[in-house]
């Protein structure tokens, strides 16, 4: 319910120093980053934060068990009243001209993204968004515009929900694997050969049967979405790591399912989050080469002046609280200049 504040229960496996962590930043967390960042605000800083969530559920994730674990509603809504009262909140595709922009005494600006194609976008976090006055922009990729669809990692996250037996041995295709943690599959299916992780998703479907009904984001939605205010991007259709892909497969990911999306949102798609936040200067010249005017990564940078706009960072809000993302973006800003553009990493060897 909106309005509604989460009591935070106390789980007995975690440390207590990090449960301590936990309780400073909830209760000390805003205070702490509203002085720095009234601090910050009295300089001629040219800085901004985007914002990176994926699900807004009505209960709290569990990064422990859960690959993309869900900000609770009542947390979510206090941080984006947070961010509406003490920021000046603009679309990803204006954040590095706003932070261009920003003089003296003025608000910092601060972009709202989510990733991924999911109906609590439309039933959960845009009723939060409006009753806040908040715009934000949704990176989706339009593979279930038409039908329920089920990505890779869903299809995992599933298996390990509904326990279903030797998750591991259908993943990698080979009797007898040992179990393994469900990050740990997670990031073997990130890193397979395009075709690979098609074959292990379609082994996890079988088990699994059917994708849900409610699987994705229907064109209805999306259209809803950019009737409220708010811009839709381009996540790709496959969520393939970029950075990992051969050319012919890069530009088709850059380019297949495009059109499809913007007719359902009726807006031209022109800023782009890439899958994993995986990019790098060969991926952001291929997006620039694509049309696209901005593109996100999931490096936990500000954007500054000195920003390749198709290399920007983005900062995961905390599960927890406002208090933990007050301090959040107020480090961001503070050390904001300090990072190199983002860079990603090596594919491992097969």
């Amino acid at each position: 319910m909106l309005g509604t504040r989460p009591v935070p229960a106390v789980d007995p496996h975690v440390p207590l120093e990090k449960r301590l962590t936990r309780i400073v930043a909830r209760t000390l967390g805003t205070p702490i980053g509203l002085v720095t960042m009234w601090a910050l605000r009295l300089t001629a800083k040219q800085a901004g934060v985007a914002l990176m969530y994926h699900s807004v559920e009505h209960r709290a994730g569990d990064p422990a068990r859960e690959l993309v674990p869900p900000h609770a509603s009542a947390v979510f809504e206090m941080q984006v009243r947070h961010v509406c009262r003490r920021y000046r909140v603009v679309p990803a595709a204006t954040l590095l001209d706003e932070a261009r922009r920003r003089r003296r005494g003025r608000r910092f600006p601060v972009a709202i993204t989510f990733d991924d194609d999911l109906a609590c976008h439309a039933t959960v976090a845009l009723p939060i968004l409006r009753m806040l006055g908040a715009t934000a922009t949704f990176f989706l990729s339009g593979a279930s515009l038409d039908r329920p669809f089920a990505f890779h990692y869903e299809r995992l996250q599933r298996a390990y929900d509904e326990g279903l037996d030797d998750v591991a041995s259908i993943v990698l295709g080979k009797e007898g694997s040992q179990p393994r943690p469900i990050h740990e599959l997670g990031l073997a299916m990130e890193q397979m050969s395009p075709d690979e992780r098609d074959a292990a998703s379609a082994r996890l479907g079988d088990a699994l049967g059917p994708d849900p009904p409610d699987a994705g984001i229907r064109a209805a939605q999306v259209r809803g979405l950019s009737e409220a205010g708010m811009t839709i991007g381009f996540h790709t259709r496959r969520h393939d790591s970029l950075s990992w892909l051969d050319e012919a497969r890069l530009h088709r990911a850059l380019s297949v399912g495009v059109d499809e999306l913007a007719e359902a949102a009726g807006q031209r798609l022109t800023v782009i989050g890439y899958p994993h936040g995986r990019a790098d200067e060969r991926v952001a010249a291929a997006a620039r080469e694509a049309g696209f005017l901005a593109g996100f990564t999931t490096q936990e940078v500000a954007v500054t002046p000195g920003s390749d706009p198709l290399l920007l960072g983005r900062v995961g809000p905390s599960l927890r609280s406002a208090g933990a993302l007050s301090i959040q973006l107020a480090l961001a800003l503070l050390t904001s200049g300090n990072a190199r553009s983002t860079q990603a990493p090596a594919r491992p060897a097969s």
